[in-house]
């Protein structure tokens, strides 16, 4: 799941390559500059392609960089023109427009979605632009197998994110804790102790209004109990799914949520969606809560006045099989309909725009967004330490800390899963509900709510 929140920071920010110049009056670091641009792309042919994403009217000033940014690519090759399209992704509408042959030519979508669309043939094999560009061994390997089926790429990864927990040092010193819970049943001792009902401060948090969030946020404990991919949401030889998540390491996951609510009686009370647990955490109603790195974006505009130096940023906790958390992202990916020289003009676009040098500080000399959030290296190797390095001295954020959460996902200690393998928003939305029912029924049967649901699911969504 991805927030759509989340896109115009992705875009602005994620999106780069740098350049040395002066920044805050301090001397930038410097990085390579990795790219390698053809002189002529279809062959010096006219060509137009579309691009999804641009900004609305109403935000003028972003509008006015994203026109400006397309600008000079078609400066630099005069017979490309890029349309931009305001579409923003969207399942069910992306569908249609696959079926009709009507995507546009350079698409942003989620990281649950390059597999549906690998394999019904919509996306193209880009692989040819990334060998030419020169970038296939920047990626994160990780990262990029996301976009990636038998040896070919069929996308660029834009950014990622892995969720984590966030904490309000303060409270956890208070209660004389320096650190932050190693693993879930650390969590659950210490949110008994931060657990302050006379001042309605609630131990740990997380998204709970029974919506699709619910079920995202539900699942990263799943997996943290040991629940993989294939557990949820399993694929037969036949090319049909089963809904597995009846059973083990989700029912163990979902029972230990119950225990939380009703023994330990350490949750919010409070219905808590996207916007309101980021509230509750600044507001000092909730010491911990399950949270994506990239939400103190959210936090840096909609709370102005909250002081982030607060709060610090960790890794999930381990469960039975280690540290093991959800992961997703955004990708950007070209239609296979389009022509060839229509799919090199949207490769190289997109290539381009992520990181070319002087784009990379445009982006960041404009944005006003919350650069430092804790999400995933997109790179790798000397290119990925000399591009944080770069940035640095455009930080907003108290980086420092989030030094545990980075700090193990660079060293491996954080086993990263992506979503369910298919119809995850559906699974989301079904399994938020199921949760719900536990947080406000005491005497539910996990097991055999969790069984019935899974049932259910295989009859109304994988089975139709």
């Amino acid at each position: 799941m991805k927030p759509k929140l989340l896109i115009v920071l992705v875009f602005v920010v994620a999106a780069i390559g740098l350049q040395i110049l002066p920044v805050l009056g301090q001397e930038a670091a410097a990085i390579p500059d990795v790219l390698t641009l053809p002189e002529q792309i279809a062959g010096g042919r006219d060509v137009t392609i579309t691009v999804s994403n641009m900004y609305s009217v109403d935000q003028a000033e972003l509008r006015a960089q994203w026109e400006a940014q397309a600008q000079r690519f078609m400066d630099r090759y005069p017979n490309v023109t890029i349309e931009g399209l305001e579409l923003q992704y969207d399942a069910a509408a992306y569908v249609a427009l696959a079926a009709g042959n009507q995507l546009p030519t350079l698409f942003l979508t989620y990281f649950t979605e390059p597999s549906k669309f690998i394999d019904q043939g919509v996306v193209a094999d880009i692989s040819p632009y990334f060998e030419t560009a020169g970038i296939s061994d920047v990626f994160n390997p990780e990262i990029l197998s996301i976009t990636s089926q038998d040896e070919s790429i069929y996308g660029i990864p834009l950014n990622a994110y892995a969720l984590g927990l966030a904490y309000n040092i303060e409270m956890l010193a208070a209660a004389g804790y320096d650190a932050p819970p190693t693993t879930w049943e650390e969590l659950a001792e210490m949110a008994a102790a931060l657990t302050n009902r006379d001042a309605n401060v609630a131990g740990f948090a997380f998204i709970n209004d029974g919506s699709a969030a619910t079920g995202w946020h539900f699942t990263n404990i799943a997996y943290g109990f040991g629940a993989t991919q294939t557990d949820i949401i399993r694929p037969n030889d036949d090319g049909t799914f089963s809904a597995a998540y009846g059973e083990g390491a989700t029912v163990e996951a979902l029972s230990f949520v119950q225990n939380l609510r009703w023994t330990g009686d350490v949750l919010p009370g409070a219905t808590l969606d996207w916007g309101s647990i980021s509230e509750a955490l600044v507001s000092d109603r909730v010491a911990m809560a399950i949270y994506a790195g990239d939400q103190f974006n959210f936090v840096h505009f909609q709370f102005p006045d909250a002081d982030l130096s607060k709060f610090g940023y960790a890794p999930a906790p381990a469960g039975p099989n280690g540290r093991i958390t959800l992961t997703g992202g955004n990708v950007w990916m070209v239609s296979s309909s389009a022509t060839a020289d229509q799919q090199e003009a949207a490769t190289y676009f997109q290539l381009w725009r992520q990181f070319d040098p002087a784009e990379i500080q445009t982006a960041l000399e404009s944005t006003n967004e919350a650069i430092g959030m804790p999400v995933l290296p997109m790179y790798v190797g000397d290119y990925q330490t000399q591009w944080e390095a770069f940035r640095a001295p455009y930080n907003i954020l108290p980086v420092e800390n989030y030094t545990l959460f980075n700090e193990a996902i660079k060293s491996g200690e954080v086993q990263l899963q992506p979503e369910p393998l298919t119809a995850v928003q559906d699974y989301y939305s079904e399994i938020g509900v199921i949760v719900s029912e536990v947080l406000s029924n005491q005497d539910v049967d996990v097991a055999t709510r969790l069984a019935e649901s899974a049932e259910e699911f295989q009859s109304f969504v994988l089975d139709r």
